[in-house]
């Protein structure tokens, strides 16, 4: 039953995640591509896995400063009762926080095929036993500050990357 539960509060915050990326994907404008959507280039990080680390890695396990530090990328939020859900004016990067719950990080789709692998090692930065054979759409468990979190990086319409805390 709890594991039942922590799938359902994984897909429901990469559905919220998703939800964002396709709106973000489905706008259209006159002007190029923001450079934050193109590939990156080998040996640097992607904006999103750095705003995740940010935003959610360095403030674990409440969160809280990440809202204000999203400030510092351009995100405007709005107050979802106590979720705080937000993003750029150029729609690149959307960041959802509910204290203490859980943390995301969304993104159009990026054709980047080594973003998975950076996601994991920004994990390992500062959490235990980060499986490195993990593949894109799955979730994994490590700890961080002695608390448990599930982690994942969903591919699905775009770039999401959720850490959530299950005991919440």
């Amino acid at each position: 039953m709890k594991h039942q539960c922590t799938i359902n509060k994984i897909t429901k915050i990469a559905t919220i995640g998703l939800a964002l990326t396709m709106a973000l994907a489905g706008c259209t404008t006159s002007s190029p591509q923001p450079t934050s959507a193109a590939p990156v280039p080998s040996g640097k990080t992607d904006v999103a896995i750095t705003a995740f680390k940010e935003l959610c890695l360095q403030t674990a396990p409440s969160f809280a400063a990440g809202i204000q530090g999203a400030k510092r990328y351009g995100v405007t939020f709005l107050d979802l009762g106590g979720e705080q859900s937000g993003m750029t004016k150029d729609e690149s990067m959307s960041v959802q926080i509910k204290p203490g719950k859980e943390c995301a990080i969304t993104s159009p789709n990026r054709a980047d095929p080594t973003l998975h692998q950076q996601f994991l090692s920004t994990v390992a930065e500062f959490a235990d036993k980060v499986p490195q054979d993990d593949k894109p759409n799955q979730p994994f468990v490590a700890t961080i500050k002695g608390k448990r979190f599930i982690f994942q990086h969903d591919r699905k319409g775009g770039e999401a990357y959720v850490m959530l805390n299950p005991e919440k």
